[in-house]
């Protein structure tokens, strides 16, 4: 299991503005569009193929989004990863992501990946804060 978890310091509504919007690419490096269709999205990975998505849980009064990779280039026998925010009592927030992979050959990948969308997210949310 891999978990990664950052304090922003700008409130859990901000940042959820970002990741509750399960469509919203901009912060996911390597991501050229996403689809949207019901429970289900479909990354374009130029390069990489097509990824597809299943939300399995997007709560905005929570905080909590959960999803499974259903279908990958490369041969997945299980992926799960929730994102939770926790407001701080200084008005920030806490960002805690974790994912399951199998096999777990792939977790260095993915553990590349979450560093680098956490990366681009810290930068998003700053964006969007500084608007």
């Amino acid at each position: 299991m891999l978990r990664f978890n950052h304090t922003f310091n700008v409130s859990a509504e901000v940042v959820w503005g970002v990741i509750g919007q399960v469509d919203r690419v901009d912060w996911v490096p390597g991501v050229e569009r996403c689809v949207l269709q019901g429970n289900v999205r479909t990354l374009d990975l130029p390069g990489a193929g097509e990824i597809q998505e299943r939300i399995v849980l997007c709560d905005p009064e929570a905080y909590e989004l959960t999803y499974q990779c259903i279908q990958s280039p490369i041969p997945l026998e299980h992926h799960e990863a929730r994102m939770r925010l926790s407001a701080l009592p200084n008005g920030g927030c806490e960002f805690a992501w974790e994912a399951d992979i199998l096999p777990t050959n792939f977790e260095g990948f993915l553990k590349d990946s979450m560093v680098g969308a956490l990366a681009q997210l810290i930068e998003v949310v700053a964006q969007v804060e500084g608007s």
